[in-house]
Order: structure tokens, then C-alpha cells, then sequence
């Protein structure tokens, strides 16, 4: 059963008390493990706050032109309306930033648990919440059953849909993300480079066979591995080519205050 305590006067103003409320992980700035499940990360030893697509959120956006170009024209530009919530963010780290601008990702809730750290398990059956009653009775009753919902079901607590000003587009990999901007600022960097060396700098393994035979068997066989080398060549080619693809279109959409999205608008 659920013990309610409904916040009184002035109470449901502080709302500071509860952790905000986040579709998919926020960034971590502590560098303990802790026991909350985090998504996989981005790269092998990734810091815990690029753990989170709001970074990458954050991160695309700092290579979007028609931003820069408004953020150093002081607002005004192609990313006007854009720039009136998420504001000069070259000027500053990603944690500075995302203390201040955080709210734009939070889902509004009028229900929320009583104390940040309440542990749900143990066979505990019941929880102490605070009701925010300024945002009337249907907003309440959603996030009780939403609220229930995440706390005996945690598998389901990522399918509801996002009410956030600024909601991720689809469920982002992030494993992904980065390769994909990887990929794009070594293009940017060595615009002479060859695909396949890309492929290399971004740790692109392509399978080192073809039709079923490995380079590595054809040569203790003393066979030649040229066919096996020239697939490997077209293979790495048309990965970095896809990762280009998609960083470019990542880049357009954060643009309009979409993201993850990978289609032109």
C-alpha cells in the first residue's frame, strides 16, 4: 500500500527536496558506481556523466553552425528560439551548463517520493510521497499510477511518453553517438584521410573473412588475401560513410531541438 503525505502551504514549492525526473539516465558527477542501473556506455572507461544522452544531447549541438553562429551573434540567428533555452554553451563545461539547464529534459510530475534516497525493496510494501496539489487531481492520479508503476516494474518505467520540453527523440545507443562523432571529427580534422584509416582511429572491426573463410586461415594455407583485403577495404569504407551519414543528420536535427533524430527536415 502507498502511505501518502500530501505537502502543505508552501511545501510542493520546494520541489528542490526530490531528485527531478528524467526519461532516460542524467548525467553523474560522482564517481561512485552506486546500485542504479546505467546504460551502456559509450566507450570502455567512460567517465559516469557522458554515461547519459543528454551529454551527447549537448555535446552534437556544439557542432551545429547555425548555433555557434548565433550563440557568437548573441542570440541572434538561424537558432534563435533555440538559443532562449539552452543558451551560450561553448562559454562553459557540461556540467556547468547542465546544473542551470537540467529542467528543459525533467518530466513534470505532481507525485514524487518523499525522501531522494527512499530504497523500494526488501519486501517493502509501502512509501511516503508528496503531492503536488497545485497540479490538479487528473495530473495526480497520472503520476501515482506512473510512480507505481516505476516502482514494481522498473523494466516498464522508460515506455511512457515524454512530456518534457526537450524529450529524446527515440531511445538513443550510445555506443553509437560517439562513434558516429568520432567518425565525423576526424573527417573534419583530416578531411585528406582515407575512409579506412578512419575506420582504424575509430576502432572499426570489420570481419576479417569472406564468404566464410578468414584472412588470418588463407594465410597459415600460404594463400593470397588479396579478395579477403579488398572486402575488408569496402567494408570499412561503407561503415565510416554510414557514421557520416548519421553524424550530419544528428547534427541538422539538434539543430531544430530534435535528438536523437537521424532524418533531414
Amino acid at each position: 500500500m502507498l502511505e501518502l503525505v500530501e505537502s502543505r502551504g508552501s511545501c510542493h514549492k520546494s520541489r528542490s527536496r526530490n531528485a527531478p525526473t528524467f526519461k532516460h539516465a542524467a548525467p553523474s558527477f560522482s564517481y561512485s558506481s552506486g546500485s542504479k542501473k546505467t546504460p551502456n556506455p559509450p566507450y570502455r572507461g567512460a567517465p559516469n556523466w557522458k554515461c547519459s544522452v543528454y551529454y551527447y544531447w549537448w555535446l552534437y549541438l556544439r557542432y551545429n553552425q547555425d548555433y555557434r553562429d548565433t550563440c557568437a551573434n548573441g542570440g541572434i540567428g538561424a537558432c534563435s528560439d533555440l538559443y532562449r533555452d539552452f543558451g551560450d554553451i561553448y562559454g562553459q563545461t557540461f556540467r556547468t551548463w547542465w546544473a542551470s539547464h537540467s529542467h528543459l529534459f525533467t518530466e513534470p510530475t505532481a507525485v514524487a517520493l518523499a525522501e531522494h534516497k527512499h530504497d523500494f525493496g526488501d519486501g517493502a510494501d509501502i512509501v511516503d510521497v508528496q503531492i503536488d496539489v497545485s497540479l490538479g487531481a487528473e495530473a495526480v492520479e497520472r503520476s501515482l499510477k506512473a510512480l507505481h508503476t516505476q516502482l514494481l516494474f522498473p523494466e516498464r518505467a522508460a515506455v511512457h511518453r515524454s512530456a518534457a520540453v526537450y524529450p529524446v527523440a527515440r531511445r538513443p545507443v550510445l555506443m553509437n553517438l560517439h562513434r558516429h562523432l568520432a567518425v565525423y571529427k576526424w573527417r573534419k580534422r583530416c578531411p585528406d584521410m582515407t575512409d579506412e584509416d578512419i575506420a582504424d582511429r575509430v576502432g572499426h572491426h570489420a570481419a576479417a573473412q569472406t564468404n566464410g573463410i578468414s584472412r588470418s586461415y588463407m594465410q597459415r594455407l600460404g594463400h593470397s588475401t588479396r579478395e579477403i583485403d579488398i572486402e575488408l577495404r569496402r567494408a570499412k569504407r561503407k561503415a565510416v560513410q554510414h557514421d557520416l551519414r548519421c553524424a550530419h543528420l544528428l547534427i541538422e536535427g539538434v539543430g531544430r531541438g530534435e535528438f536523437p533524430v537521424r532524418t533531414s527536415g
